[in-house]
């Protein structure tokens, strides 16, 4: 049996992660490799209470707190996924938390607000085999979310570049491959699947 192989797509709204999960997968079941493709927050009773939080805008600690919870059940999904040699995909992980809460929190908490994050998410994460951050210039990815129809409250152009900021940090410190999701798609996927081939 292959080891299984932890692959995460970062990014802010818009930068393509899901279709390109999509492709990744499809891309890799044609290898004949068993795929999961999943995501953040998940389907399960934690996912659906970061929604609601989401929707009754509670205090962001208290979402981060949640968006915490989800993860440390998911991740105890992902394990049994990748012990029976499964290719796990995540749409999101706990970067999307550092990054978006971290730009969230920062009134409240200032500079404390990334390391609360990040020590908070230290013993429920799972390090990644490779982890990608899509990036997308803020106000390209908004037209691309605009087009979707009703926007979040995470879907503000200022909001978005402050927290592509804390991804791009992120990805200095945790050897993240950054890759430009402006171009043209079928180049994006290209892109990304060179940069997961090695662990595949």
């Amino acid at each position: 049996m292959k080891e299984g192989t932890f692959i995460v797509l970062e990014g802010i709204d818009g930068t393509g992660k899901s279709t390109i999960s999509k492709k990744l997968k499809e891309w890799l079941e044609g290898d004949g490799r068993e795929v999961v493709l999943t995501a953040e927050p998940t389907k399960e009773w934690l996912g659906n209470a970061v929604r609601r939080a989401n929707e009754e805008d509670l205090d962001p600690r208290t979402e981060s707190l949640l968006f915490t919870a989800d993860r440390c059940q998911h991740t105890k999904r992902i394990g049994t996924w990748l012990d029976e040699g499964k290719v796990v995909i995540c749409d999101r992980y706990f970067g999307s938390t550092v990054a978006y809460q971290g730009a969230a929190l920062a009134p409240l908490m200032g500079d404390n607000a990334i390391p609360w994050l990040m020590a908070l998410n230290g013993p429920v994460a799972r390090r990644a085999d490779v982890t990608i951050l899509l990036t997308c210039e803020p106000s390209m990815a908004m037209r691309r979310v605009g087009d979707r129809g009703h926007l979040s409250k995470f879907e503000k152009e200022e909001y978005l570049r402050k927290v592509q900021d804390n991804y791009l940090m992120l990805a200095k410190e945790l050897n993240w491959t950054v890759v430009d999701s402006d171009v043209q798609l079928a180049q994006v996927v290209e892109t990304v699947k060179q940069a997961v081939r090695a662990y595949v």
